[in-house]
């Protein structure tokens, strides 16, 4: 069998071991569809004849796609000066027309990229998003239909894990 047959033979095989990276990155799923041909391709080339085909495809695919998404994570992380923060109300340049707030919109920005990087739950997403918008506690406790004290502790939660956050980004 050509290399060519074998890679026909296997597409398949690669789009479901993309497909299995569909929920935590959807918004890539053509990227990751064609970065998995391009993981085939490479075990098409490099297979040996010494397990079955398809065991060693799909590890070569799942290597591949692994690869790209942690080069991509990175990309996620740099900020553009067109990047609208504050629920799509402001992008850094208009913040930073603004002389007198500079320094104060630098702060927003930096508590922006930080709660981008950190993993919230989603009862901490609504109370966080909640938090943003300027409700206090005791409204948002109306709103989720929750305790004021469990609200307190979410926000205890948020506020820990963006400094956790903060203190990695100092140590690198």
């Amino acid at each position: 069998m050509t290399n060519e047959e074998m890679f026909e033979k296997n597409i398949g095989l690669a789009y479901k071991v993309a497909s299995k990276y569909l929920f935590n990155h959807s918004y890539e799923i053509e990227d990751i569809k064609q970065v998995a041909l391009i993981g085939l391709w490479k075990a098409v080339l490099t297979f040996k004849n010494t397990h079955a085909f398809s065991t060693y495809a799909y590890k070569v695919i799942s290597n591949e796609i692994n690869l790209y998404l942690r080069k991509n994570k990175k990309r996620e992380q740099e900020v553009s000066i067109n990047t609208i923060i504050n629920g799509g109300e402001l992008t850094i340049e208009d913040t930073l027309q603004d002389e007198n707030n500079t320094e104060q919109a630098l702060d927003k920005i930096e508590i922006w990229i930080l709660t981008k990087e950190v993993h919230f739950t989603k009862r901490e997403k609504q109370v966080y998003d909640l938090l943003k918008k300027d409700y206090k506690q005791a409204q948002i406790s109306k709103i989720l239909n929750l305790s004021k004290q469990r609200i307190s502790g979410i926000n205890r939660r948020i506020t820990e894990k963006i400094k956790k956050q903060s203190d990695k980004r100092v140590e690198c």
